[in-house]
């Protein structure tokens, strides 16, 4: 399956492979590059963490400090939103082409999200063209323009100019598909994000996202985080008639047996912790082991710089 491509917002092709995930607790960066053999390079990477509380002055600082600790000093970069005012729905529509749809979206977008369409920044991509009854299937994303705007206003306070605007889901599954090729195929896996205070669950079913929630709750809740996720494949099992095969964790959670041992209890199945930095290669000025302790975070900035 190709990764996933429908930012709210898109300032043209990017001219680095530069990614910053503006988090709760702080500020993950990267910079990939291509290299000739097709392989991913990782040529810089750092996770600063907000001094205080967040705030807007903590997150642009941690953003400069992150630019000032890049020798490629980063002046573009991909970001992406998450949490409730982000809508991920997959639905269907009439067939259509993709031009088509962009101007259906005006139209029709507002039975599928909670939100008034002149409140978000929406866009759409066909996943896939052979639905039921001669429909296509619709991955549908918007996102209320008074947080893109934030995210936008830090950016730039920071001196960094936007790529484009993505989401933590779609970026999670990007990194997933990427360093796992083949692990969903003909399957139904969860893909569980736990970071500080935001959770996102992604279900793919053969490789394509068919949900995807994001919940805020602090890594230390684990009752709630069971909870949560329990709500989230109960709905997907009634919407979709089936059950989860798998569970793939992934951020800050994955780093606290607490957390794999209560879902594993909850769920019956096998928790797989993955590395998002697997299938990258590493510049010699990378510090292998000083990544190493904090890949597990990185699969939101992954995510974001591999797409093309």
């Amino acid at each position: 399956m190709k990764e996933l491509k429908i930012p709210f917002l898109n300032f043209g092709a990017p001219k680095s492979k530069s990614a910053l995930d503006i988090g709760t607790s702080s500020v993950k960066s990267i910079v990939i590059s291509r290299q000739k053999t097709g392989r991913m390079q990782v040529e810089h990477f750092s996770v600063e963490q907000f001094e205080g509380e967040r705030s807007k002055e903590s997150v642009v600082a941690a953003l400069k400090r992150s630019v000032a600790k890049s020798e490629t000093r980063i002046q573009r970069a991909v970001i992406s939103v998450s949490g409730q005012s982000v809508v991920v729905r997959q639905v269907l529509f009439p067939k259509m082409s993709p031009d088509e749809l962009r101007s259906a979206l005006q139209f029709e977008a507002e039975k599928y999200i909670p939100f008034g369409i002149n409140e978000v920044y929406i866009d759409a991509q066909i996943i896939s063209d052979k639905a039921e009854g001669g429909k296509i299937k619709v991955l549908i994303v918007a996102a209320k323009k008074e947080l893109v705007d934030e995210y936008l206003g830090y950016m730039n306070d920071a001196g960094i100019a936007p790529d484009a605007v993505d989401c933590d889901s779609i970026a999670v599954t990007n990194s997933f598909i990427f360093n796992n090729t083949g692990a969903g195929k003909d399957k139904t896996i969860a893909l569980i994000n736990v970071g500080a205070s935001m959770t996102n669950v992604c279900i793919l079913k053969n490789e394509m996202l068919n949900f995807a929630r994001d919940i805020p709750v602090d890594i230390k809740s684990i009752d709630a985080i069971e909870t949560q996720v329990r709500l989230s494949f109960d709905y997907y099992e009634n919407q979709f008639g089936k059950g989860i095969d798998g569970i793939y964790i992934s951020g800050g959670g994955a780093r606290e047996p607490s957390i794999i041992e209560r879902l594993k209890q909850a769920f019956g199945l096998d928790i797989i912790v993955w590395d998002p930095v697997s299938n990258l290669v590493l510049s010699p000025k990378v510090d292998a082991q000083a990544l190493k302790e904090v890949s597990g975070q990185m699969a939101v900035c992954v995510g974001l710089a591999i797409r093309r």
